[in-house]
């Protein structure tokens, strides 16, 4: 039996990001400056440190030594209407919770870039963020409990890289990502549904559900619980190029690797009273701490930019990045107590896409204003592979942001995105020996609002 939906859905740095904001559970939140354009143009772009994230070519084309450091508070607004729940294996016996839930917590993600020239012509720098990142929170006795209750995982990625610039109109680059994965996942466990599969098998005599408590199915009161917890390192790499063919035009290519992670961790269980009478008397060790593993598999990316200048004062930027998400096809759960099978999770992810389209404009010396907007695809193919872990949906974002140059060495950019997220769908049915039926439509929402300061020295 599983009792766990999903180890990894995602990642999130020094905080909490309560939904993923670009498509499945990737964070696109990586720069201030790249927010005000909903991050159009963004691998043709070299405004300041922090697109080396989109494209490592980039530093080529900024001057000096410089430091970017930016923070994006995210506030989401996600309902889950009209939810019904049942207990699959006994019957489609229907059971209640608290409420539909609202995952929704506001959040923070900070990121770090750093330049410097190593000769006039070869540039290091290095980037500390997070590609991925989801956490989401429910009530305890909500009523999609056996799906998910908490989902909180962090990352650190540390994407050291160095650009060659042969002449002034080409760079070429290439990374390495070191990427750290801490996650927590828990759920409640249905202990009067699995009581009576094995009084229904039997395993257990007849009467016995009764005797304990735990006749009732979906029943809270008698509810146990579960917090799994593992953490891990993967390795991958990044490419770029820019090149200038004429001088108001840039075009940028950027390629991220996947990351394998294998995770070692340990699951938490808390048995309910009931339950647990059951099981010291016949002597079970089911729900009881063991080690877990789990293999995942973070997805590539490939971008590719467009960055005009138009007239002295306006330039035009656009996006298309593509996501491998059909890497994530299944989640394994692999307990070491061998009462506790395997837990599955079929994901059927699909490769997305993203188009953004944008404009900056330079109103004068010390100011610019930026806008954008941007579609991006949601990889869940089905309302039956959507989970409450990642309601994901597609979303449409619009964008608006500004610069200020307080002096030459000192830079601030200011971004605010809000996303319309499509309502979706979920028909999910977990892959345990008890298997528990959510349905329901999520309907939810994102404001992003980023900050950042650019340094040279």
């Amino acid at each position: 039996m599983s009792c766990i939906n999903r180890l990894v859905t995602g990642l999130v740095l020094a905080g909490c990001v309560h939904l993923v904001h670009a498509s499945g559970f990737a964070l696109i939140e990586q720069s201030a400056s790249g927010m005000g354009n909903a991050f159009a143009g963004a691998a043709a772009s070299s405004d300041d440190a922090s697109y080396q994230y989109f494209n490592p070519a980039s530093i080529s084309f900024v001057g000096g030594t410089r430091v970017s450091g930016a923070l994006h508070v995210i506030s989401p607004d996600a309902t889950l209407e009209g939810a019904s729940a049942r207990v699959v294996t006994l019957g489609n016996v229907p059971y209640s919770g608290g409420g539909s839930g609202d995952p929704g917590v506001t959040g923070f993600v900070p990121n770090f870039y750093y330049v410097r020239d190593i000769d006039p012509r070869l540039k290091f720098g290095l980037g500390v963020n997070a590609p991925f990142g989801l956490a989401t929170e429910y009530d305890s006795g909500w009523i999609g409990r056996y799906h998910a209750v908490e989902s909180d995982m962090q990352t650190v990625n540390i994407n050291p890289v160095l650009s060659y610039k042969p002449n002034q109109r080409f760079s070429v680059a290439g990374g390495v990502s070191i990427q750290y994965v801490k996650v927590l996942l828990s759920n409640a466990i249905d202990s009067s549904s699995i009581c009576l599969g094995l009084q229904a098998s039997g395993t257990l005599p007849a009467g016995t559900c009764t005797a304990y408590g735990l006749a009732t199915p979906g029943k809270a009161s008698t509810d146990s619980f579960v917090e799994n917890k593992g953490d891990g390192w993967g390795y991958g790499f990044n490419l770029g190029l820019m090149w200038t063919p004429v001088p108001s035009t840039t075009l940028g290519l950027a390629y991220r690797s996947e990351v394998e992670h294998s995770l070692s961790g340990k699951a938490d269980f808390q048995r309910s009273s009931e339950f647990n009478n059951l099981l010291s008397a016949i002597g079970s060790t089911l729900l009881t701490d063991t080690k877990i593993t789990s293999d995942t598999t973070m997805p590539a990316t490939a971008s590719f930019s467009v960055s005009h200048q138009m007239t002295p004062s306006v330039r035009l930027l656009a996006d298309v990045t593509w996501t491998g998400w059909s890497s994530f096809e299944q989640l394994v759960i692999d307990f070491a107590n061998p009462l506790q099978a395997n837990g599955v999770t079929t994901e059927s992810w699909e490769n997305t896409m993203r188009y953004s389209v944008g404009a900056n404009w330079q109103v004068r010396p010390d100011l610019k204003l930026r806008v954008g907007v941007a579609y991006d695809e949601t990889p869940v193919p089905s309302a039956a592979r959507r989970t409450p872990r990642i309601p994901d949906g597609n979303r449409t974002w619009l964008a608006i942001g500004a610069g200020y140059a307080h002096d030459r060495r000192l830079t601030l950019d200011l971004g605010y995105s809000h996303l319309f997220v499509a309502d979706v769908a979920i028909d999910n049915t977990t892959e345990n020996s008890v298997t528990h039926n959510l349905t329901g439509t999520y309907a939810s929402s994102v404001d992003i609002l980023s900050m950042q300061a650019n340094w040279t020295f």
